[in-house]
């Protein structure tokens, strides 16, 4: 019974610009007020899709931080033609060009933007990458959320250095148990900041490249989301902030008794 005007959401919230690092376009948006940047990585439907620009400028709006979200195709998105799919993406998920590249953008906004904790959100594609960067550029990133990510497999997600946030849809593969599984057997630590969440009435790409914002029920799906990252984001960061608390609560207590022994 609800009507929504599709046409309206692309003026909600304000938008980025186009700025260029290197030989990386990258779509900037919103700035932090907690020291802390979002790097967006897109899904094969490449980096001009108003729907993902639009989670950009959304998040970046809702959470006071900073989005960016880099150009990693340069220009090109996945073919049309189906039997190029394969030696495209070949091409494109070539991990030591991406590796790269999320260096250049980490260095970057460190030293333009002084914002030292760095965040990863990736869709479809993104979501392996974002998986891959916390497994082994996890001194760089605090955390990763992957949004309908494809390809996650028990092995690629055992080597999660940190914890991340899942969300499926319904057709997805399943998180629980292979995934969630393979993570506590490997690591479980970072199994305990981990969460999982799956939208079953929902098809892949609702939140990404095929939001269908003129479904209601794929808009309250997408506000949804954006809920469940700010409370995920919040609450991963408050137990950082209660880490390094009680740590230097502990040296404090430790060279009290130091000096008190001397």
């Amino acid at each position: 019974s609800q009507t929504i005007d599709g046409s309206l959401w692309n003026e909600t919230y304000p938008k980025g610009e186009v700025l260029r690092v290197d030989d990386l376009n990258i779509y900037s948006v919103g700035t932090s007020n907690s020291d802390l940047s979002i790097i967006v990585i897109y899904d094969i439907r490449g980096f001009n899709i108003t729907q993902t620009r639009v989670f950009c400028d959304r998040l970046a709006h809702e959470y006071s931080v900073h989005v960016v979200m880099p150009d990693f195709y340069r220009g090109t998105a996945a073919p049309s033609n189906l039997s190029l799919i394969m030696t495209w993406l070949a091409e494109v998920n070539d991990w030591a060009k991406i590796s790269k590249d999320l260096k250049t953008v980490a260095d970057w906004l460190k030293e333009s933007y002084k914002e030292n904790q760095l965040g990863l959100v990736g869709f479809c594609w993104g979501g392996l990458q974002a998986v891959r960067a916390c497994s082994n550029l996890s001194t760089l990133f605090f955390t990763g959320i992957s949004i309908h990510g494809s390809s996650l497999t028990p092995a690629v997600v055992s080597q999660l250095q940190q914890p991340m946030l899942f969300i499926a849809a319904g057709n997805d593969p399943a998180l629980k148990p292979d995934i969630s599984s393979a993570i506590e057997e490997s690591n479980m630590e970072i199994s305990k900041k981990c969460e999982y969440h799956t939208y079953l009435s929902m098809r892949h790409g609702f939140v990404g490249a095929s939001a269908n914002y003129s479904n209601p029920d794929n808009v309250k799906a997408i506000t949804d989301v954006h809920k469940t990252v700010r409370n995920y984001l919040d609450k991963l960061r408050n137990l950082s902030v209660s880490l390094s608390l009680n740590l230097y609560l502990l040296f404090t207590v430790v060279m009290f008794a130091f000096d008190f022994y001397l």
